[in-house]
């Protein structure tokens, strides 16, 4: 039994299959995200179904609020056309075969918890970096998803005044790795990729040494703030960037350096998710075979 592993993201939809021992058959390939529409979406979700060819069945990871045992999607996060739709059930039948939904950010965790760096883990964070910052909580072992879903949704936690800063006032839109690149290309004036950003900034291009300061500065401080309102054992960030052992290094630094300015002494650790990009795929598949009474465990 092969699974069609979907994880969609605000830039990309990765995929790759998986299977029933979750051990991924062939590479992992990615499509552009749709940002037209519903219809757009669906159709690109069915045209990687087709590339996949023989597969069983499918498991999704996706932003936003989810109903993870249905696959209703409350609000879709960074795709709003998704607001409101059982995706779940449109795809099932569709497809004819089940699918199953959960939000990315929990994916990720349940990679972690399953066969990762947050095995035997019993309270932790995991916070995705992307186009957005996903979170999810896990007490006692397990994801805590609070009354109404909304638990991990770090991405919208305040952090300025909105009337001031608008969007830019979240946390989401002050870590997005997108944005940053975005906006230290037009600082510079020309276009950039993530990549070849970050080498630059390996190698001490002065006129972006400000801005790395103030966004790892920005994002220690919002970590010691998780790390306070929560106590996790562990925090663990994933997503692509979390495979850049210099941003990696640069962030933990920073980490270190805010804790020595307090007066409290608070016991953290702050690591990396071991799958690292493919965590959501493989959390994905983690549900679906959860939900589907499959796994051999």
């Amino acid at each position: 039994m092969n699974i069609l592993a979907i994880d969609v993201g605000g830039t990309y939809i990765k995929y790759g299959i998986y299977d029933m021992n979750s051990q991924t058959l062939g590479t992992t390939d990615k499509r552009e995200t749709p940002m037209s529409g519903l219809e757009e979406f669906l159709q690109v979700i069915t045209e990687i179904k087709e590339v996949a060819g023989d597969v069983n069945g499918v498991a999704m990871s996706m932003p936003g609020t989810i109903d993870s045992n249905s696959g209703f999607v409350y609000q879709g996060g960074t795709l709003q056309y998704n607001n409101r739709q059982n995706l779940a059930e449109q795809l099932r039948k569709k497809f004819g075969y089940p699918v199953t939904i959960e939000n990315d950010a929990r994916c990720a965790a349940l990679a972690e918890l399953w066969k990762g760096s947050l095995k035997g883990i019993q309270n932790a964070l995991v916070l995705v970096i992307g186009t957005g910052i996903g979170g999810a909580i896990i007490q006692n072992g397990q994801i805590y998803k609070g009354s109404h879903l909304y638990a991990g949704e770090f991405s919208a936690i305040f952090t300025k005044d909105i009337s001031k800063y608008g969007e830019d006032a979240v946390f989401g839109r002050q870590v997005s790795i997108p944005y940053f690149v975005e906006r230290c290309s037009k600082k510079l004036g020309k276009k950039l990729e993530g990549p070849e950003l970050f080498a630059m900034l390996e190698k001490g291009c002065p006129d972006l040494q400000e801005d790395f300061h103030k966004y790892l500065s920005n994002f220690a401080l919002q970590l010691f703030n998780l790390q306070i309102a929560f106590d996790p054992e562990k925090i663990v960030i994933g997503g692509g960037i979390s495979k850049n052992k210099f941003f990696v290094k640069n962030l933990e630094q920073y980490v270190e350096s805010f804790y020595k300015k307090i007066p409290l002494q608070v016991v953290h650790s702050l690591g990396v998710c071991k799958f690292g990009n493919s965590a959501n795929l493989l959390g994905a598949v983690r549900h679906y075979l959860g939900l589907n009474n499959m796994l051999g465990e």
